[in-house]
């Protein structure tokens, strides 16, 4: 592709020219009320969590350790359920630091 002002100066035109088009009618779709979650037993990191710390903290806090738990599990289930290919393994720089 020729990189000269007519050739970007053509592209813009394009550009230009089809962002002036009327975009087709869009019917709204019906968003399906969210039904409220169940409510839900610590697991995991979070009854861990609450079996240790359970009597230094107020009920409020341990609400808030329930939410993080649950959140570092879910993230960490999404990072565990990602596969990474061949090339995207992580880089292992070693290097001996000397003084």
């Amino acid at each position: 592709m020729a990189k000269t002002r007519r050739a970007i100066l053509k592209a813009a035109g394009a550009i230009s020219a089809l962002a002036a088009l009327p975009l087709p009618a869009q019917t709204p779709t019906p968003t399906p009320t969210p039904t409220p979650a169940p409510e839900k037993k610590p697991e995991g990191l979070a009854k861990l969590a609450r079996e240790r710390f359970a009597k230094f903290l107020t009920p409020d806090e341990l609400a808030l350790i329930d939410d993080d738990m649950a959140f570092v599990e879910t993230r960490g289930g999404r990072l565990r359920g990602y596969k990474l290919a061949n090339g995207e393994e992580p880089v292992v720089d070693f290097r001996v630091v000397r003084k």
